[in-house]
């Protein structure tokens, strides 16, 4: 995925859907990259939202309560994380990306307030 400079981001989404013009709203960025020969200028200052914690599949895993919380909500829904283990692996990702990817929200794996408030969890 890349910026379009304009709030907007120009990324590869699926095969279903190829290439599409998507929005940067709502979403995280952990990093970014200077791609060689593009001029870059300098725009006005962006204004940080801090969402909170969100769980995620990191490295050490994310685990406890909340995440065992999250795993019963994506079970309830239809969705298989693996064990109620509260720890957040890849299998608890995937079930997120597919509970997502039918909620209309944005696809990303992570469980932020708006994936926590679709499956009826209270991030703590």
């Amino acid at each position: 995925m890349i910026s379009d400079g304009a709030g907007g981001t120009v990324e590869a989404h699926s095969t279903k859907r190829g290439v599409i013009a998507s929005t940067l709203s709502d979403r995280r960025w952990d990093m970014g990259i200077l791609v060689p020969g593009i001029s870059y200028t300098k725009g006005e200052a962006v204004r940080l939202v801090t969402a909170g914690i969100v769980y995620r599949l990191a490295d050490p895993r994310m685990s406890g309560a909340t995440v065992k919380a999250i795993q019963r909500g994506l079970r309830q829904a239809g969705f298989n994380p693996g064990p109620v283990d509260g720890v957040f692996g890849p299998q608890t990702q995937a079930a997120v990306l597919g509970f997502q990817a039918t909620r209309g929200l944005i696809p990303d794996g992570e469980v932020g307030p708006r994936t926590a408030k679709a499956l009826g969890v209270t991030l703590a």
